[in-house]
């Protein structure tokens, strides 16, 4: 009947999962030819959750893609699709768009852009009843930062370049600055209502794949 027709309709949009990675060129950094860069490993991340996912039954699409969320094999199909196709010189955050009310968003990036931005991003999902997790995806050596002597590092998303004399120098204070970042994050998205992991490229990624995996179970769980 109709009434049922709109109900089935209902529970569709709010069981909606909207993916999104980040594509933007500092996404292409590795530390060394032996680990994966950092779009590799979100790619890779986000194609297994779509497959655990499509796996559950779940309603799936890829943020930005201006498609509907689908469930079964054909939704992986078309994400795996629309990742492969989609430009390099893709921003660092996604642009807001409405959605279903309840739906869950999952963001994976380096996320290194300004805390302000990314807190923009999110106040609009959560301020619209999304629920959200985000995954930030690191070059181990953005961490450790493992350099010295005399280093040149240019910006692969026209930031300019700076050279350093000594760069082991500096090594605290940047790695007091990431510490800074990291914990902004964090704050970010707790003030949301939503979850923040960390991921590094060298790594297993199953330990990330799993844990978006159980926050995304426990929002299905809140709303039984």
């Amino acid at each position: 009947s109709q009434k049922i027709f709109v109900r089935e309709n209902e529970w569709e949009a709010a069981q909606s999962v909207w993916l999104w990675r980040d594509g933007s060129p500092s996404m292409d950094y590795r530390s060394g030819r032996d680990r994966p860069t950092k779009r590799e490993r979100a790619e890779l991340l986000l194609l297994a959750l779509t497959s655990l996912l499509v796996r559950g039954g779940e309603h799936i699409a890829l943020l930005g893609s201006g498609q509907a969320p689908r469930a079964g094999r054909a939704a992986l199909s078309r994400i795996a699709a629309a990742v492969e196709g989609e430009t390099p010189d893709a921003a660092s955050l996604p642009a807001f768009e409405p959605l279903p009310r309840h739906s869950r968003v999952v963001l994976i990036g380096d996320f290194l852009s300004p805390l302000d931005a990314l807190k923009a991003t999110v106040d609009c999902y959560a301020g619209s009843g999304v629920r959200g997790h985000l995954l930030q995806v690191l070059d181990p050596a953005e961490e450790t930062f493992p350099f010295s002597g005399r280093i040149r590092f240019e910006g692969v998303e026209d930031e300019g370049e700076v050279m350093l004399g000594r760069v082991e120098s500096v090594r605290d204070d940047y790695q007091t600055a990431l510490e800074a970042h990291h914990q902004g994050l964090i704050d970010v998205a707790h003030r949301a209502g939503w979850t923040f992991a960390a991921h590094r490229t060298d790594r297993p990624p199953e330990t990330a794949l799993m844990a978006l995996y159980v926050a995304l179970s426990e929002d299905t769980r809140r709303r039984i």
